[in-house]
């Protein structure tokens, strides 16, 4: 049975929301694994980042998106810098507040 081009589109949609959850997740699990390197590196006296590691990182995506990649990754180096922030469910809830 074929479905409609409205009903597929929806489903088409559906799948992208589930896999911008995923992505929003492992950007977030990426932020915190980054910060504990941070953390570990300047307890030891070094800088917080590391140009040739970020570099490496950069051509990863450049290589696997092209340009469209370089501008992605610098956006989520950026983001990943610092202290992780609380995910907004996470801060509505600790404040007994519903999760968006």
């Amino acid at each position: 049975m074929e479905i409609d081009a409205h009903t597929a589109i929806e489903l088409d949609r559906q799948e992208i929301d589930t896999l911008d959850s995923k992505i929003i997740e492992l950007i977030q699990s990426r932020h915190r694994v980054s910060f504990r390197i941070q953390q570990r590196r300047q307890g030891e006296g070094g800088p917080r980042t590391v140009l040739a590691r970020e570099m490496v990182v950069i051509d990863r995506y450049r290589q696997a998106l092209g340009p469209e990649g370089t501008s992605l990754v610098t956006d989520i180096l950026r983001l990943c810098r610092g202290p992780a922030p609380e995910s907004a469910a996470s801060t509505a809830s600790d404040r007994g507040e519903p999760t968006p």
